[in-house]
């Protein structure tokens, strides 16, 4: 009996472990599926072996201009595609929100290079630098010195004066902005406000107008260094979380068309009652006043944004002869 029973072991011992394999069990009627077997011995304890997820591509076909592929919503993609789906950006304050205090900011500057003893500055060169920060102004368009403290200097010197003209007078709010801004607003457009003057000027003229709830931004001189308008645009295209493609630029100067244009943002001019029309021939829509601007009109422009062939193939109907 000893023998035997060392003989089953030694038999036991020379077997092979027992691999993984498929065994087959049929169902009535239903296909066979396959089961599979693990040899639970060579499995370490506590580990589970789970397939992998295969991860689908996103979509690479654009419908439009606007569109934005890694949106999985389809009704987020639909609504971008709309004309109606746009920001605004108000570039400019003076001669937009309120009225235009580029006289006194003339008076200023020339004030400044008298006591300063600076060359005096042309009168063509005082009409184009409407929307640039002072420091700009003075070192790159009046050339008057190359030191940025001493730019900071002038600068401060020519707002003093600006204040002591402008004597406590606060201007005025331009008509048709408030119905313009309540437009927008029923139209869930959002609004930004992008100006290089300093905030210690722009937050007291909203909030004295009583205009700061219509904008969902502002960018002021503090938020941006760049001495470029441009870059005044970027910050508030990226605050109200448009492209620029679907942004529309409202300003007064050529500065503001030539900026706009360069991002691939549309412009509008509203030239006032005392500007003429045709000196603004780039810009894409020209009003007298926002009053005249309607939702109509800002959605038009974009009724040519340049779209997308489908990629739907349509098919061909067959032919019965």
């Amino acid at each position: 009996m000893q023998q035997q029973a060392g003989r089953r072991l030694a038999q036991q011992r020379q077997q092979p472990c027992v691999q993984a394999s498929l065994v087959h069990r049929p169902r009535l009627h239903s296909r066979p599926r396959c089961q599979t077997v693990v040899n639970y011995a060579t499995v370490p304890a506590g580990v589970i072996e789970r397939p992998k997820q295969e991860q689908r591509p996103l979509p690479r076909h654009t419908e439009g201009a606007a569109d934005d592929p890694s949106l999985m919503n389809p009704l987020l993609r639909q609504e971008r595609l709309g004309t109606g789906w746009f920001g605004v950006i108000i570039g400019e304050m003076d001669g937009v929100l309120v009225d235009s205090t580029q006289d006194a900011h003339a008076q200023a500057w020339l004030a400044v290079s008298q006591e300063m003893n600076l060359p005096r500055p042309l009168g063509q060169v005082l009409r184009r630098i409407q929307g640039a920060r002072d420091e700009v102004v003075i070192m790159q368009m009046f050339h008057w010195t190359r030191n940025p403290a001493q730019a900071s200097k002038i600068a401060q010197r020519k707002e003093e004066i600006y204040d002591s003209i402008m004597n406590g007078v606060q201007p005025a709010e331009v008509p048709g902005v408030r119905s313009y801004l309540d437009t927008l607003r029923n139209y869930n457009i959002p609004v930004a406000l992008a100006t290089s003057q300093p905030e210690r000027r722009v937050k007291p003229a909203i909030d004295r107008l009583n205009l700061a709830n219509y904008f969902d931004a502002v960018v002021t001189a503090e938020d941006n260094g760049s001495p470029e308008v441009e870059f005044y645009y970027m910050c508030a295209a990226q605050q109200l979380q448009r492209p620029f493609v679907r942004c529309i630029v409202v300003g007064d100067s050529n500065r503001s068309v030539e900026a706009a244009h360069e991002l691939g943002m549309k412009s509008v001019i509203v030239t006032g009652p005392n500007q003429p029309a045709w000196n603004f021939s780039g810009a894409d829509l020209v009003v007298r006043s926002l009053s005249s601007l309607s939702f109509v009109n800002m959605k038009s422009l974009f009724g040519n944004e340049d779209l997308v062939e489908s990629q739907f193939e349509m098919e061909e109907e067959p032919s019965f002869s």
